[in-house]
């Protein structure tokens, strides 16, 4: 039987010998967990607003932020961002992905 190489506590296997694609296909996957979750809020949001009645597909198409809320997307994009390009950083390091909008919170942080 072939056995796993021991490597020292805390270091993470390598799974390609080329330099970064571990971590860019961590990348990867860290956008891919992020998209996916906003894909399920989206689609559940759209479906309670349609159970009462509304349709918001024109409305969402056609609405203009004000600044106030393109300072809050700005800043929640760049969030994003270091949370997907964070393993680019911290080659080896496992740090959790964090969680904006904890069980029991609402989305607007208030």
């Amino acid at each position: 039987m072939r056995q796993i190489p021991r490597k020292r506590r805390g270091q993470r296997h390598r799974f390609f010998d080329a330099d970064g694609v571990d971590e860019l296909l961590s990348c990867v996957l860290r956008l891919t967990a992020e998209i996916s979750a906003v894909k399920e809020r989206l689609y559940l949001a759209e479906r309670v607003l349609a159970k009462q009645g509304l349709d918001i597909s024109d409305a969402i198409e056609s609405y203009e932020p004000d600044d106030g809320e393109q300072a809050e997307l700005a800043a929640s994009r760049e969030r994003l961002i270091q949370t997907v390009l964070a393993q680019l950083g911290n080659a080896g390091d496992a740090s959790p992905i964090p969680d904006e909008n904890p069980p029991g919170s609402d989305a607007t942080g208030g």
